[in-house]
């Protein structure tokens, strides 16, 4: 029996310590098995009707942040707990003449204290062995808390930078969330320099945000009650001015003003952005899949296209756009945001 309760607790404190290696020192979009069985029941958790209400989602991600602090920190103190209860009374005892309480809730107790570095007087390890655990489970407590600040702070500052990025997407549409006013303007504009900047910086906050979700899968979970913050919404504005400029290019390339490479670059890093959001976090399916060509309709009014090279066009974008929609608008079911913008 005590052999048994000392391998069931070693590989438990094996597993708490995987478990936070993985998010924190190895993060690649991979977690351990009960991290992702978290994440996962986070994700259809948010989205049955009680917690599906922007009241309740916008707890999403802290929420997903505590339940896997104290998952790993409960696994590392229960399986030190498990290694020490076949101890206490022989390898652990109590100070002085005090008979050592033998319970599974000591050992909890004793293992609690080594843990937090707290340290406690009243048992004692007694042995070589237990003297080496309970310095071993010390160092492991404080790495634990060490790590896991780190790991709060760096989530927190990268989500920050992610909503900056949401922000000044906004007010390049204005605050209206359109990407068609940002694609007049630059598409009729005569300096070319300018667009140019502005893609290159796009698609470099873009390659910065699929990286930062790389590190924090937790990330997707953290929802907000402004439309702007929405994943979704900062994929459709890059993704659908991109695939605009791009058709242009192929219908009449005088009226874009920006480079092959910048539209190209920022083109890529969005669908690479929703490919691996799509592989890692979104399990939704999406009915609005028809493909809307109103983007295309509008731009050729304001640039002055005739009705045959309005025609192309529409083609043309709606060959860009069918690359991305549906993945798009299955991550917008996910998130709970609107699956179209209206123009």
């Amino acid at each position: 029996m005590n052999w048994f309760l000392t391998t069931g607790g070693g590989l438990m404190t094996c597993l708490g310590v995987w478990e936070t290696f993985m998010a924190v020192l190895h993060p690649r979009a991979t977690v351990g098995p009960i991290t992702k069985v978290i994440n996962c029941g986070f994700h259809f958790l948010v989205r049955t009707r009680i917690f599906a209400h922007p009241r309740v989602l916008v707890y999403c991600g802290p929420a997903l942040v505590a339940t896997q602090v104290l998952c790993w920190a409960t696994l590392l103190l229960l399986g030190v707990s498990l290694i020490v209860w076949p101890q206490l009374g022989t390898g652990i005892t109590a100070t002085g003449s005090i008979p050592t309480d033998t319970d599974f809730a000591n050992a909890v107790y004793y293992a609690g204290f080594t843990i937090t570095t707290l340290g406690v007087g009243d048992l004692v390890p007694r042995t070589p062995g237990m003297q080496f655990l309970t310095i071993t489970a010390a160092g492991l407590g404080f790495s634990f808390f060490t790590l896991v600040l780190a790991y709060v702070i760096s989530v927190y500052s990268t989500l920050a930078r992610r909503n900056q990025f949401a922000n000044e997407i906004e007010y390049r549409t204005g605050r209206t969330g359109n990407s068609l006013g940002y694609l007049r303007a630059y598409l009729t504009g005569s300096d070319p320099s300018l667009v140019n900047q502005d893609l290159y910086t796009m698609s470099s906050n873009m390659a910065d945000l699929l990286e930062s979700h790389h590190f924090y899968s937790v990330l997707h979970y953290f929802r907000f009650s402004e439309p702007r913050y929405a994943m979704s919404r900062m994929l459709r504005f890059c993704l659908e001015v991109s695939s605009m400029m791009r058709a242009v290019r192929q219908v009449d390339a005088s009226k874009v003003a920006a480079s092959s490479e910048a539209v190209d670059r920022l083109w890529h890093a969005s669908l690479q952005m929703l490919e691996e959001t799509k592989r890692h976090f979104v399990i939704c399916n999406s009915i609005h899949d028809v493909p809307d060509p109103r983007l295309a309709i509008e731009l050729s009014r304001s640039i002055g296209y005739t009705d045959d090279l309005s025609d192309h066009l529409k083609s043309a974008f709606v060959d860009q756009q069918s690359e991305w929609l549906h993945d798009l608008n299955a991550l917008a079911v996910c998130i709970g945001s609107e699956p179209q913008e209206k123009f």
